[in-house]
């Protein structure tokens, strides 16, 4: 498997400069998982949310060599066992040209590292039963949680 250049790699939180790099990441990522019309119709408000300090919705960027190249979405909620803020990674994203680089690994690193910094108690994330590159990622860095998760649809 190539690696990147550690120098060639910088993954940070988005800044209000960084919106047409974030969209046409954030389009792919839409547009891979065929996600419905609302969602691309959403995204100045889920911009907004990611630029407002106070939201628990926090957005980083990968860039490779100066590119966008990746993105991850984190939600902090509360929990009712600890004082500590769990953080749901909704959203991770690289870019095809990108892929089978590292750059997932070394993102999730980040945000363990910033989640350490903040004092999180844990990260938490799913992937689709389907998505077995990621799985073989998730496996090796990751704990497989027991839980299954149930949803009501309301929308």
């Amino acid at each position: 498997m190539n690696r990147i250049e550690a120098a060639a790699v910088d993954i940070r939180r988005l800044e209000e400069h960084d919106r047409a790099a974030w969209e046409g990441l954030w389009r792919a990522n839409l547009d891979h998982f065929a996600a419905p019309d609302q969602a691309r119709a959403d995204m100045p408000v889920i911009w907004q949310r990611l630029m407002d300090q106070t939201a628990p919705l926090l957005g980083w960027l990968v860039l490779y060599q100066g590119r966008a190249a990746g993105l991850a979405h984190v939600v902090l909620r509360q929990h009712s066992f600890s004082t500590s803020q769990i953080a749901i990674l909704e959203d991770l994203w690289i870019a095809p040209f990108a892929r089978r680089q590292g750059l997932a690994e070394r993102l999730v690193a980040r945000l363990v590292q910033e989640g350490r910094r903040q004092g999180w108690r844990r990260i938490e994330w799913e992937t689709g039963a389907e998505n077995l590159a990621a799985q073989r990622l998730y496996d090796r860095i990751a704990a497989l949680d027991p839980v299954k998760r149930y949803r009501i649809d309301l929308v």
